[in-house]
């Protein structure tokens, strides 16, 4: 099955790659997203509720990485450090003493009812869980037919974001461009989120303690909370512009790897619609 579904989408790409009307496809070709193209790309969300005491974790961000591969950007991660699996532990030991957890990634694990759930855990697009209210929470091996089926459908809107960041105040600011396809009926959110890649910290893999683990796309915080702006019921044809600024933090992020998530998502059911990914700097 899973042969036949690559083989799928290996001939989608090549009919839109070869469609004269398709000039650059909506945020594929990593500038965050130009608007203006006859084609906007339906983008997938995944996000990895993780923690560096969870021995199995490292399985799902290899099944990340591998699935990231194949989808390139269209799959953004957000790696979600939370609940005790991410708490420094031992206080004192010379090991995971880092703690990866801010008040955005904790949130989100809260509200999503992650937080108890034996990790990895993980949630594609923030689907719902079919005949229920609540969110689909999914085990690593169940992320790849998912978002199989979500790249697959057609966008109701695209997004753009220009970032710019200040290195004297370490301020960065986020403009966000909306271009609204299709009807959205239930009004949005409008979320911007930043992440860090490459930071090496102690991870459990298995029985092994990793000093040297490299962690990517850990979520750091946000630019107007978890959910984001209510930006209302959004109609066929809107086009929207949005400016947010924020701190980045901690203290010890790397500027040159970190990179800025937009968001937007339904405003009853909380799933996404669009998500778009581009560097900071």
């Amino acid at each position: 099955m899973k042969k036949i579904q690559y083989t799928i989408l290996l001939f989608a790409i090549t009919i839109l790659a070869a469609c004269d009307k398709i000039e650059g496809p909506y945020g594929v070709t990593g500038t965050g997203g130009p608007i203006g193209g006859d084609s906007i790309v339906q983008k997938v969300l995944l996000e990895d509720f993780t923690g560096h005491t969870c021995q199995a974790c490292p399985n799902a961000h290899r099944e990340a990485k591998r699935l990231h591969d194949i989808y390139g950007e269209r799959l953004v991660i957000l790696a979600v450090h939370a609940d005790f699996w991410a708490a420094p532990y031992p206080p004192n030991a010379p090991y995971f003493t880092y703690d990866f957890r801010n008040s955005v990634s904790t949130q989100i694990a809260t509200d999503f009812n992650v937080i108890g759930q034996p990790f990895p855990k993980g949630m594609v697009q923030r689907m719902l869980n079919p005949g229920t209210s609540d969110q689909l929470i999914i085990d690593w091996a169940g992320w790849e037919s998912k978002i199989f089926d979500w790249s697959n459908i057609l966008a109701k809107a695209g997004l753009e974001i220009t970032p710019s960041y200040n290195s004297g105040n370490n301020s960065m600011s986020a403009e966000v461009k909306i271009k609204v396809v299709s009807d959205i009926a239930d009004g949005a959110y409008l979320a911007v989120y930043f992440s860090e890649d490459s930071i090496v910290k102690w991870q459990k893999d298995g029985s092994i303690n990793d000093s040297t683990y490299v962690h990517n796309h850990v979520l750091r915080g946000s630019f107007n909370g978890m959910l984001g702006e209510d930006l209302g019921v959004l109609s066929t044809g809107d086009e929207i512009t949005k400016n947010y600024s924020t701190t980045l933090t901690p203290s010890d992020v790397d500027v040159n790897h970190v990179y800025l998530v937009a968001v937007l998502s339904n405003l009853l059911t909380k799933e996404v619609i669009q998500v778009e990914e581009v560097k900071l700097q």
